[in-house]
Parts: structure tokens; C-alpha cells; sequence
């Protein structure tokens, strides 16, 4: 209820300090007493924001899956509480989800928590502007809110007239399915992966179903039965591009399917496609190319 209100924020700034209260995405009230100086990011996601708004020189500490170059302190889950206070934040940053349940132990140790888990592309436009404040830089943080609002605005006039009969149907690969595999995770209802192939001008074949986080599982039998025009798989490790379209291109179950059929298959990057992030923004023109008109990438 408190996200689709929007988030409380009060801001009092003097010269010496900054008060910020506000709600984050797990509806927390957080009280933020002084601006952020030592940032340990347990979310690569996080990490993407404060590198986006230019906040990365705060960052002291990161889990071992973020790409970023700063001390590590182990896994997402369980988190490592000892290593995370040796680096003495002023703040962690969190994912929602399955990391919930860390937040009431880091504030047993008295760590200052902000979590951050958007869902859709609002939700993240919202959190560039909430870490502005949080920060002590809203000017900065609502000009790149804007940016992000543009970029929506001019893809969405591209596509908004396109009638759903002149739309490809789309599905979205996590990953591309092994030999043995029986069912696939895609983006669905409630993803901002499903908004982004939406606003792109292309039709999800799991728009309508629902996941956790807007993630679900799909039958190969009611892939093939909506038999997608265009496939997009996400890849993990540079140069691997190929191999991931050939995976698809040759996986038994798909050989009917248009998408297949006429090499309608792409890649984008799977670490950025699975962070919800102001990156994944990048997203929009690459899909808008692939569905009308773009070569294989």
C-alpha cells in the first residue's frame, strides 16, 4: 500500500547536516541522519544505481557476484554481518526478496539498511530520485529521472500506434534450455522486463502470468502452443553470443516455432536484463531494433 502511494520524503538540509525520512521498497520507515559517505552494496542492482547517479566513490564493499571493483564480502545470502562491520558503512544497500530476512540482522548490529527493489520501470525512476535524496543529490537525481522518463516517452511514440496484429509475439529466455529441460523462467505480470518488451512494440507470451517478482515458469508444450516470433535469451559471459543462439536454434521442442524457424533469435546481456536497474533502460532501443528490423546480436 505505502509503494502505490509513493514514498514519504521529508528533507531537512542545514549547513552542517542532512535529515532524510523516508519509505523504501520493502515499506521501511528510514531515517537517514547524515549524508552517506561509506556505502557496502549487497545488491548488484544497488551497485548500478549509485554507479548511474555518479556515487560510486562511496562504494567500500560489494557481494561477490557485482562486476564492481571494491572489497567483497561474500554472498548475497547468507550475509556475512562480521565482514560487512569491519568495513563500518554508514548505510547498506539491499535487494528485496529473498534478502528481506537479512535486514533485522544487520540492525541488531546496529547497521543503518535501505532496501531497494523496484518492479517496474516507475519503481525505478522513483528510487533514482529517492537515493538523490538519500544522497544529498536531488537536482542530479531528478535531471537523470528525466532522462529515463524520455527515453520511454520517445520509444513509446514509436510504437504506440503498432496494432497488436503488427506486434511479434516474444519470448524471453533467462537462459538458453539444456537438452533435458522440460520448463523455462521468463519475465511475466508485474516485470519490468514484460513492460520493457511492451513499450518495445513487441507481445510477451507471459504477459498475463504471474511469478515471484514477475518471474514465472512456462511449460515447453504452452511455448510452442503460442509458437513466439521472436526469441531473446540472455547471456552471462561475453563472446558466448553464438553459442546461446545455436543452443536455441537446434533445442528439439523449438524446431516448429517461428522464431526458430526464421532465425528470429537474439541475445542481450543477462546481467543487465536481470538487475533492475536505470541500465536496463538500454533495453527499449536494442528490443525496438530487434523487433523491427535489427540483425542478430
Amino acid at each position: 500500500m505505502l509503494r502505490k502511494l509513493g514514498f514519504l520524503l521529508f528533507v531537512m538540509v542545514s549547513i552542517l547536516t542532512l535529515a532524510v525520512t523516508i519509505v523504501d521498497d520493502a515499506g521501511r520507515v528510514v531515517e537517514i541522519t547524515s549524508v552517506p559517505k561509506r556505502v557496502v552494496s549487497l545488491s548488484p542492482a544497488a551497485t548500478r544505481f549509485l554507479i548511474f547517479l555518479g556515487l560510486e566513490d562511496r562504494i567500500v564493499g560489494v557481494t561477490d557476484y557485482d562486476s564492481y571493483e571494491a572489497e567483497r564480502v561474500g554472498a548475497m545470502v547468507p550475509v556475512n554481518i562480521e565482514k560487512v562491520v569491519a568495513l563500518d558503512p554508514d548505510l547498506v544497500l539491499m535487494f528485496g526478496g529473498f534478502q528481506l530476512p537479512e535486514v533485522a540482522k544487520l540492525e541488531k548490529v546496529g547497521v543503518k539498511v535501505l532496501v531497494i527493489n523496484p518492479t517496474s520501470l516507475d519503481d525505478i525512476i522513483r528510487d533514482v530520485v529517492l537515493l538523490g535524496a538519500v544522497f544529498g543529490e536531488p537536482k542530479p537525481a531528478s535531471e537523470k529521472a528525466n532522462e529515463l522518463k524520455k527515453e520511454m516517452l520517445e520509444i513509446g511514440k514509436k510504437t504506440y500506434n503498432i496494432p497488436p496484429s503488427k506486434r511479434p509475439k516474444v519470448l524471453y529466455l533467462i537462459s538458453a534450455p539444456g537438452p533435458d529441460v522440460k520448463e523455462i523462467w521468463t519475465c511475466g505480470e508485474g516485470s519490468y522486463l514484460n513492460e520493457i518488451i511492451s513499450l518495445a512494440g513487441g507481445m510477451n507470451i507471459a504477459s498475463g502470468i504471474a511469478g515471484p517478482n514477475g518471474w514465472p515458469q512456462l511449460s515447453l508444450e504452452y511455448v510452442v502452443a503460442q509458437n513466439p516470433d521472436v526469441i531473446i535469451v540472455g547471456v552471462y559471459v561475453p563472446g558466448t553470443e553464438d553459442e546461446e543462439v545455436k543452443k536455441i536454434l537446434e533445442f528439439e521442442p523449438f524446431r516448429e516455432i517461428n522464431a526458430v524457424k526464421n532465425k528470429k533469435v537474439f541475445t542481450v546481456d543477462g546481467n543487465l536484463s536481470s538487475q533492475p536497474s536505470p541500465d536496463v533502460f538500454k533495453l527499449l532501443d536494442i528490443l525496438y531494433d530487434y523487433f523491427y528490423g535489427g540483425s542478430n546480436r
